[in-house]
């Protein structure tokens, strides 16, 4: 392309079809830019024609709404005001600055000697003989007023006549402009087609025949194509990459059995690992055969001595180690006092037997703990080709993948074991630890109550009924704590669950009419969630049928396009006291304290057509993950 800039014109014009099809493209441009902007040039000219032929026009409808007004002051002297007023109307619009742009834009020609005429002619002749008729001071005719009027307005009309000439004058030059350019347009696309035919397309066909044969594997033609531009340079490029094409096919089939053999090994490593990490994801990671795993590696890398030291993260000597059935007869490497050392990852030089062996060490590490190594004994001379290397290492990864993934499920069964058990104290808590409180507390009074002379026997009634209401709550509350420890939640999931209960509390109750509107269908619950929610019900079941006093509760759970899930109960009885949390009612507590494990809103409230509304809103872990990584991201 540099040495295509530095040729003249002409040449260039030779040497590069892309050159020619440009000065075609720039020349078709060029006569397009020309047009537009001349007929832009000349539109804007004629802008305001239209306006200036109205404007000129109306003078004339106004000459005669002047002569008709100064007839009608012969018959009414009051008309003399309006005629003077359309005398100045007319004036105006013959000052207009259209037509007097339009006039100076004409100096020297027709339009501008008329326009000044008919202005000189209504100033100096007309409007001062007319103003001296409404002032009284000259006596005019009505014929010669009509006379006057006449004159004018034919002198008017010469005007109109003008400035429709001016504006279909600029219309004509618009179409004279549209025309060339129209012909030169199409006179430079028949040019150019007529190049693309000879210079592009002819030769275009010889080079896709010849592509052609290439691809059908004939390399032995030529193309025949003489071109000095582009495509002759590419013809040239074509032989030259079909000679080439042809030598590289004869060496091309020995590569083909290499990377075949190459790509066997690949297939039976993949294969290996992926049945070893099918068997890590289905097994219960309890017992996992690793002797077969080894015997499998070796015959894949032919290395005969691999070896598996297991270790658990704190300690330093394994607790078991692992070796192909076949390297019984072999002493075991890791038969040593320092096995610290033979922990670390690497390669050195050493052996049991004093023979120069190699060993080649993969350690088993995930998130800084380690669960052994595995030592690769290689015989004298023998190196680790890279698949080797490769293979071995993502062995040792799917090893310590199935060992962190044991030690993760026991420390989830730890977990979870002690978070049933904080779930069972704080539900002790809650209800039978703070019932006891209660009772103690009345226990206290009691005593007092007893120590004294003037002891009053209906404060010992009172305190006595407190202490036999204390002994009902708790012994009921133990109750629902024996339900909810027993409680699960089936497969089939939270509304199976809530329908169970909802069943069951209908049938406890069956005076009272419960209904449900389950309409939670694609929002994924933890277990956790499920089970607050679940106990939430409940509670709020259990509240409505022993204190509401009604006949109608209504479970509703429901949730929105943003994954907040509400949970609503209505009930038609005699609604919420204005002291609900008082002593001895923990329900409303733990209801609250569910809400608050689930990060949620919890209100209960009197309802305007009676009744009371237990309401709670909360949004599951999941929407609010992904709410989190939505804002990270933005």
């Amino acid at each position: 392309m540099k040495i295509l800039r530095r040729l003249p014109m002409l040449e260039r014009m030779q040497k590069s079809i892309v050159f020619r099809i440009g000065v075609l493209m720039v020349a078709m441009v060029t006569v397009a830019i020309a047009a537009m902007l001349s007929s832009y040039l000349i539109a804007d000219e004629a802008d305001r024609d239209a306006e200036s032929v109205n404007l000129s026009g109306s003078l004339r409808m106004q000459s005669y709404r002047v002569l008709s007004t100064l007839l009608a002051t012969e018959v009414d002297p009051a008309y003399r005001v309006k005629a003077q007023d359309q005398i100045d109307k007319l004036e105006s619009r013959l000052d207009n600055a259209i037509l007097v742009t339009e006039a100076d834009k004409q100096e020297g020609k027709e339009l501008n000697t008329l326009y000044y005429a008919v202005s000189e002619r209504w100033r100096d002749q007309i409007r001062p003989r007319l103003e001296r008729y409404l002032a009284e001071e000259e006596s005019i005719s009505a014929r010669e007023l009509q006379a006057m009027i006449d004159g004018f307005v034919d002198e008017v009309d010469m005007l109109v006549q003008a400035y429709q000439e001016s504006a279909e004058s600029r219309v004509a030059n618009l179409r004279i402009v549209q025309l060339v350019a129209l012909f030169l347009t199409l006179g430079l696309v028949a040019l150019s087609l007529l190049i693309l035919h000879e210079h592009v397309e002819l030769p275009l066909r010889i080079l896709t025949y010849r592509a052609e044969k290439i691809g059908e594997g004939d390399f032995s033609g030529e193309v025949d194509l003489k071109n000095q531009d582009e495509l002759g340079i590419l013809a040239d490029t074509i032989n030259r990459m079909s000679q080439q094409l042809n030598r590289m096919y004869d060496t091309l089939e020995t590569k083909v059995r290499e990377k075949t053999r190459a790509l066997e090994l690949s297939a039976n490593s993949l294969n290996f690992l992926y049945q070893m990490a099918r068997e890590i994801n289905e097994s219960t990671h309890e017992k996992i055969d690793f002797q077969d795993w080894l015997i499998e590696l070796s015959k894949i890398t032919g290395i005969t001595r691999i070896e598996l030291c297991l270790k658990t993260p704190e300690a330093v000597i394994p607790y078991e180690h692992v070796r192909a059935d076949y390297m019984a007869a072999l002493p075991p490497i890791c038969d040593r006092e320092d096995c610290e050392k033979c922990m670390s990852v690497g390669s050195d030089d050493c052996s049991p037997d004093g023979d120069q062996l190699k060993e080649v060490r993969f350690g088993l590490l995930k998130e800084g703990i380690q669960y052994g190594v595995i030592v690769c004994t290689l015989a004298p001379g023998q190196n680790l080709e890279s698949w080797q290397q490769q293979l071995l290492q993502s062995f040792a990864d799917q090893v310590t993948v199935a060992l962190s993934l044991k030690n993760q499920s026991e420390q989830e069964r730890r977990e979870a074991l002690m978070n049933e058990r904080n779930v069972i104290a704080r539900e002790l808590h809650d209800s039978l630890a703070q019932s006891l409180s209660y009772l103690k507390i009345q226990v206290t009074r009691l005593t007092r109550v007893l120590g004294r002379e003037d002891m009053d026997p209906e404060v010992l009634e009172e305190i006595t009924e407190e202490i036999k209401e204390g002994i009902t709550s708790a012994y009921r509350q133990l109750r629902e704590l024996l339900t909810t420890f027993r409680l699960t939640i089936s497969e089939k999931g939270l509304r199976a669950a809530v329908e169970h209960t909802v069943e069951s509390m209908q049938e406890q109750h069956p005076s009272m009419k419960l209904t449900l509107k389950y309409s939670v269908t694609d929002v994924p619950f933890t277990p956790n969630e499920e089970i607050h929610m679940l106990q939430l019900v409940r509670e709020a079941l259990q509240n409505a049928m022993r204190h509401s006093k009604g006949s109608e509760v209504q479970v509703i759970l429901k949730s929105d396009q943003q994954g907040t899930v509400l949970v609503q109960i209505d009930d038609n009885g005699v609604g919420i006291p204005n002291d609900p949390d008082k002593l001895n009612h923990y329900g409303l507590a733990i209801m609250r304290e569910r809400s608050r494990n689930l990060k949620g809103d919890l209100s209960i409230h009197r309802r305007p057509e009676g009744g009371t509304r237990v309401q709670f809103r909360f949004q599951p872990d999941y929407y609010a993950e992904r709410n989190r990584t939505i804002m990270s991201q933005v």
